[in-house]
């Protein structure tokens, strides 16, 4: 049986089970292993880890040993399946057509052919069983909850972009309440056995470059972590302190094992007052590690998660697929999950809600409290009263928001709170003080932070506010 005969009768195998053919890295060791290579030669070819390799065959030769009702591994793929070639053409009273020289040979598929002399080597069937177990540090991740998935399924966009793409960086951003962690968070399950290291980091607390940079080196540079675990910091092995050692060091573990690092609260390292996406004073080297490491090529994934993207990110995620950016909105219909949960009653008013709200998980499960405690459930009730109560749970959230706005983009949101519709862009321009380029600035940065709204007019682009954040700026300008 030569490698396309196997493949042919795999996928069909396959096929029948799972309604699936085989995919291009199931293929691939399928004919590794005709060829008699190593899990670590196939990963080679389809760049990824020899563990994620060990997995996907494993899962093959289960698939094989149920349908075929005996044990398939590596070592006997060749010889089983050409078995069952015979056994289905045997069994459909036909005899098997062997090649011997320039003569046809008829014989009897009883008997099962032995493996050919010049077959490929096989490996011992231990192989599979030493594989290294997967590394994690999710001691800064948040607990599993309820996850709502958004439209267009970013988890899966997600997934894909990690598995199948070879995206080195990813940034994940939007408002507070959007679900960023919590997707990052359930995507570790579907992409774990691809990577050999998994950390999550935090840098909610500022912490230098050197500090997060001597942290992940001693994650990623201990093979047998200590039990139980030393707290961060401490002194595993010695790490250089210089940031450019350190940086080098990193690559040359995130190229020599596949490794997934998520960094979470990346806009504590950015700064206030300024325009989307600039650095705190000291803390400009962070994106020296965001270029290295989405440019340079390597086998490994970071994760940000922000509210606003590093602004030397937006420079190099056009049309490079090892670089992307994405930014969340809204839940959409699946916010009708959150608001059946918590009870509310009047679903036909359910959209309205939602769209006040930006389908935002948190800013709904939030006012769903002050729905439940105020109005019974009500929701109809909430909403006839204009303007709409932001509560003391939201009220902090857009404080923090606002606050990191620099003067032009207050002015300019202020601005659009006032419109009663969706303004133009020369409009808005019209009604705001400052130069053409600045305002331009503004209303891009505002965008970044996912605080402004693009909408498609009849002959432009229209923008608009959301209604919630809207009600927070008026209290902002009647308090001033």
């Amino acid at each position: 049986m030569d490698v396309q005969e196997l493949l042919r009768l795999a996928d069909g195998l396959v096929f029948t089970k799972t309604g699936k053919h085989l995919d291009d890295r199931q293929q691939a060791v399928v004919r590794g292993t005709w060829q008699g290579k190593r899990y670590s030669e196939i990963s080679q070819e389809v760049h990824c880890t020899e563990r994620h390799v060990r997995n996907i065959a494993s899962k093959l030769w289960k698939i094989l040993s149920k349908i075929l009702d005996e044990d398939v591994n590596k070592s006997n793929l060749n010889s089983t399946m050409e078995r069952y070639e015979i056994s289905k053409i045997s069994n459909s009273g036909y005899f098997n057509l062997v090649h011997k020289g320039n003569i046809n040979v008829c014989t009897e598929a009883s008997h099962p052919p032995t493996t050919p002399q010049n077959s490929p080597p096989t490996q011992t069937p231990t192989e599979d069983d030493t594989q290294e177990k997967l590394r994690l540090d999710l001691r800064d991740a948040p607990e599993f909850k309820t996850f709502y998935n958004y439209p267009n399924s970013p988890l899966t966009a997600l997934e894909n972009s990690i598995a199948h793409q070879n995206c080195r960086l990813l940034t994940i951003t939007g408002m507070a309440g959007t679900g960023k962690s919590a997707i990052a968070r359930n995507l570790i399950p579907q992409i774990q056995t691809q990577f050999d290291r998994i950390i999550w980091l935090s840098l909610r607390t500022s912490p230098p470059l050197e500090t997060a940079l001597k942290t992940l080196i001693q994650f990623l540079s201990n093979p047998h972590p200590p039990n139980p675990p030393l707290p961060r910091g401490g002194e595993e092995r010695v790490v250089p302190t210089n940031t450019d050692v350190q940086l080098s060091i990193l690559i040359e573990y995130l190229r020599d094992n596949r490794c997934l690092i998520i960094l979470d609260d990346v806009q504590q390292i950015l700064s206030s007052g300024q325009l989307a996406g600039n650095y705190k004073p000291g803390y400009e080297n962070y994106g020296t590690l965001f270029k290295l490491i989405g440019e340079i090529p390597h086998n490994s994934c970071l994760i940000l998660n922000s509210w606003e993207p590093p602004s030397d990110i937006i420079t190099f995620t056009d049309d490079n697929s090892a670089v992307r950016l994405l930014q969340l909105t809204g839940l959409g219909e699946t916010a009708k999950e959150i608001l059946r949960e918590k009870g509310l009653l009047d679903e036909e008013t359910w959209p309205e809600l939602t769209n006040l709200y930006q389908g935002n998980p948190l800013w709904l499960k939030l006012v769903a409290q002050t729905i439940n405690n105020l109005f019974s459930g009500r929701v109809s009730q909430y909403l006839s009263y204009q303007p709409v109560f932001l509560g003391d749970e939201l009220t902090p959230i857009f404080q923090q928001h606002y606050q990191r706005l620099s003067e032009i983009e207050k002015q300019a949101i202020s601005q659009l709170s006032n419109e009663i519709e969706p303004v133009s862009f020369t409009q808005w321009m019209a009604k705001c003080q400052g130069s053409e380029g600045e305002l331009c600035k503004a209303i891009q940065s505002l965008a970044r932070r996912g605080m402004i709204e693009k909408l498609s007019g009849e002959t432009e682009t229209v923008f608009t506010i959301p209604p919630v954040l809207k009600q927070y700026v008026k209290m902002v300008q009647e308090e001033s």
